[in-house]
């Protein structure tokens, strides 16, 4: 029972130790925002443009996270994505909707950023079959969704946000340190005319 207590206590403590690293923030148009700034040495801009756009491309599942606009010259992404987020039950956990954001990557010589923001939820609702369904009209941003939602669903859904957002945003680490292995545009072959008049 000691132990049990003990192993609690250490994770609740961890939890704390995590919530006080990463946290979600309101930006300068009060919206929820995932930010993160990454010093990133002896890479040139170009060649984290390139695996940036490489991650956007490869990395998730394009119903997951899509690349929606690319703008070279001035060295940034954007992409929409959307995951599911659970809600509270008595007995279990049950689809309570999905929720969208964008994420910007926006890179430097030497150091890249990059934010999760325009977090909108669409709750879900039973069907007359049990299946989970989109609410119809029921999108709302994430700043309002706690008049949407209980206290302990949107606490939830809160969460679920800081850990996706982690979650992206370590794996797009990941994927800025690798060498990216775009497919480049090849020219087609040329190919010699051979004229069968002359013989």
């Amino acid at each position: 029972m000691k132990n049990l207590l003990l192993t609690l206590a250490a994770i609740l403590y961890s939890g704390m130790v995590f919530a006080q690293k990463d946290s979600l923030s309101f930006d300068e148009r009060d919206k929820y925002i995932y930010y993160k700034l990454v010093d990133q040495p002896g890479a040139n801009a170009d060649t984290l443009y390139n695996r940036g756009l490489y991650f956007l491309t490869a990395a998730y599942p394009k119903k997951t996270l899509a690349l929606s606009k690319s703008d070279k010259a001035a060295y940034s992404l954007t992409a929409a994505g959307s995951y599911m987020v659970s809600k509270k039950g008595l007995v279990s956990n049950s689809d309570g909707g999905s929720l969208s954001y964008t994420l910007k990557i926006e890179v430097k010589d030497s150091k890249y950023r990059f934010w999760l923001t325009d977090f909108v939820y669409q709750p879900y609702q039973r069907n007359r079959y049990g299946s989970s369904e989109p609410v119809p009209g029921g999108d709302v941003p994430l700043e309002k969704a706690s008049a949407k939602l209980s206290r302990v669903d949107f606490n939830v859904c809160l969460d679920q946000v800081l850990v996706n957002s982690k979650q992206v945003g370590d794996k797009l680490k990941l994927y800025m340190l690798k060498v990216s292995s775009l497919v480049k545009k090849q020219e087609p072959k040329k190919v010699n005319k051979i004229s069968t008049k002359d013989w």
